[in-house]
């Protein structure tokens, strides 16, 4: 059973107990693994000068641990609507009549100008089918599957509060580049200890592009390693400690993904943000 009872206004909970202490424990460890007091970040020294999330409990380290859903394509058909969504958007042009979106032609801008990826924020955000799609994919799939992990991970207490991204990012790396995202941990933008990441391929990766996302296994390990999935799969993992990075797409195709984020239960602060953060995500609030 699924009972959403808020949309986007804060919703009131009892006093969270205690401080989330990983947070601002993410901060001080930049100096230390990311190359030192020039490598320390704004929003480093953010979250260290401000008050943190006040949560009942730490989530979990079963939740934290990289995983891998998957969903019928079929039923959840958000390549199609992101076709549909680039073709009303004017941002590109595809090269093929089959309108793949490997072959969606968009400037380099659209990948590494801030203002670019706003505009194409903007045509999400807009975007009733599209967003439609997504959010049957959340409440149809990725949330009772995460319900199941928190199950598996703490028992059954009933039902779970979830706060999940509305709307969702989607990412577009053309093909043929140089340019590459830094490595870097959601706790630098404003995020949760509490919250969990969840990244999809929309375009071929096994046999295309063979860009994606890559993730370190835990904090400060610096081990890297690719996202090595295709359309039809989510990876889950834990970027607001977890480091990752996106390295330059050097084939001729374009990498498109969504990517998103849940927090669960307790473990989460709907009422924090982080002060002097410009950007910060909407979200919905579902109980399952």
């Amino acid at each position: 059973h699924i009972s959403v009872w808020w949309a986007t206004v804060p919703f009131c909970m009892a006093a969270p107990a205690v401080d989330a202490p990983d947070a601002h424990r993410a901060g001080k460890e930049s100096r230390r693994g990311d190359g030192g007091a020039a490598a320390f970040r704004k929003g480093d020294r953010l979250l260290l000068a401000g008050a943190g999330p006040r949560v009942e409990a730490e989530l979990p380290e079963g939740l934290r641990a990289q995983a891998v859903l998957r969903f019928d394509t079929a039923r959840h058909d958000l390549r199609g609507a992101v076709v549909s969504l680039l073709e009303r958007s004017g941002l590109g042009e595809f090269q093929d009549e089959d309108r793949s979106l490997e072959r969606f032609l968009a400037p380099g801008s659209i990948f590494r100008s801030f203002s670019a990826r706003q505009k194409l924020r903007g045509y999400v955000s807009e975007d009733a089918s599209f967003l439609g799609c997504y959010e049957a994919l959340v409440l149809g799939a990725v949330l009772p599957w995460l319900r199941a992990r928190c199950v598996e991970c703490m028992g059954d207490a009933g039902p779970i509060p979830f706060s999940y991204q509305y709307p969702p990012t989607l990412r577009i790396q053309p093909g043929r580049s140089k340019e590459f995202k830094r490595p870097h941990r959601d706790a630098e933008y404003g995020h949760q200890v509490g919250e969990l990441n969840f990244w999809m391929p929309l375009t071929n990766y096994s046999e295309m592009t063979r860009a994606t996302l890559h993730v370190e296994s835990s904090p400060g390990a610096e081990d890297y390693q690719p996202l090595a999935i295709d359309y039809g799969a989510i990876a889950a993992f834990h970027g607001t400690l977890c480091r990752h990075e996106v390295p330059a797409n050097t084939s001729e195709f374009t990498r498109i993904s969504l990517d998103f984020r849940v927090g669960i239960g307790n473990f989460f602060d709907r009422e924090w943000t982080l002060e002097g953060v410009k950007a910060v995500h909407g979200r919905r609030e579902v109980s399952l």
